[in-house]
């Protein structure tokens, strides 16, 4: 255990089974944060609980769809009842549209919907699960992950993408208005290209051919040109954005997207 920012306080991370979200679930218990490890792939979320046991830390896993309010509703009453009131929610869980570069033409309802479901539907599910608690108490912390897509546009992810990322800063910058003079700060984060099993993998629908799997990886590659860093993103560097807007040194920020890109995107 390192610094314990989070000590006594209880946080929800979603997609907790892999990339940002297992690196954010890690990084809250390593500063003594309650985590509820929150995803569809229970198991995955199992695996990032029993690390951060290994590591001394507290954690549970709870298997859930976050594009189904129901099952969120239920997840929601769960941590609550098995670790205490909520103090810090990380939106971390989030799914890209497609591997390649199609045009709106081919982008069908069924895809079209669940992009939205999952990346700005179910951020809103579990604010909605969440905030009335924190502002009750007069105290949290909200971080929903965004990405430069919501931005700019998105160079792998697809236009669903492009369109809930960009959604998603919308309801952080409504939801801080609304909840910050309860006392509850709701920020947001705007990662570029983060080196995750997703980005990897392409989303919902795999490169469909071997020429549309070199592109992908050709357009990832250039990631390494096109940044200042020069190279992609690691999951623990924005696991540790989210911790600090998540902790009290964040304790002014409010209704902020900030940039963890390398400086791809400067405002």
């Amino acid at each position: 255990m390192t610094a314990a920012r989070f000590a006594g306080r209880v946080a929800v991370v979603t997609g907790g089974a892999s990339g940002i979200g297992e690196a954010t679930a890690l990084r809250l218990a390593s500063e003594a944060a309650a985590v509820a490890v929150v995803d569809r792939d229970g198991a995955g979320a199992e695996r990032t609980v029993a690390a951060i046991r290994a590591a001394g830390g507290s954690a549970r896993a709870y298997a859930c769809d976050i594009a189904r309010s129901e099952q969120v509703a239920a997840a929601a009453a769960a941590v609550e009842r098995e670790l205490g009131a909520v103090d810090v929610l990380a939106n971390v869980a989030g799914i890209g549209d497609t591997a390649g570069l199609e045009g709106i033409e081919t982008l069908d309802d069924e895809r079209w919907s669940l992009v939205l479901a999952v990346n700005l539907s179910g951020a809103f599910y579990w604010c909605r699960a969440v905030l009335p608690g924190m502002a009750a108490r007069g105290r949290g912390a909200v971080v929903n992950v965004s990405s430069l897509a919501g931005r700019s546009k998105s160079a792998n992810g697809g236009l669903a993408y492009t369109a809930s990322k960009a959604g998603l800063l919308g309801l952080t910058r409504h939801l801080a208005f609304d909840y910050g003079p309860r006392g509850v700060r709701v920020n947001a984060i705007c990662p570029g290209g983060v080196d995750t099993p997703m980005l990897r993998a392409g989303g919902v629908r795999a490169a469909g051919s071997d020429a549309e799997a070199k592109a992908r990886g050709e357009r990832i590659a250039a990631y390494g040109w096109f940044m200042p860093i020069k190279r992609l993103s690691r999951p623990e560097e924005q696991a540790a954005a989210i911790a600090f807007l998540a902790s009290d040194d964040a304790s002014y920020v409010n209704g902020v997207s900030l940039d963890v890109n390398g400086g791809l995107y400067m405002a």
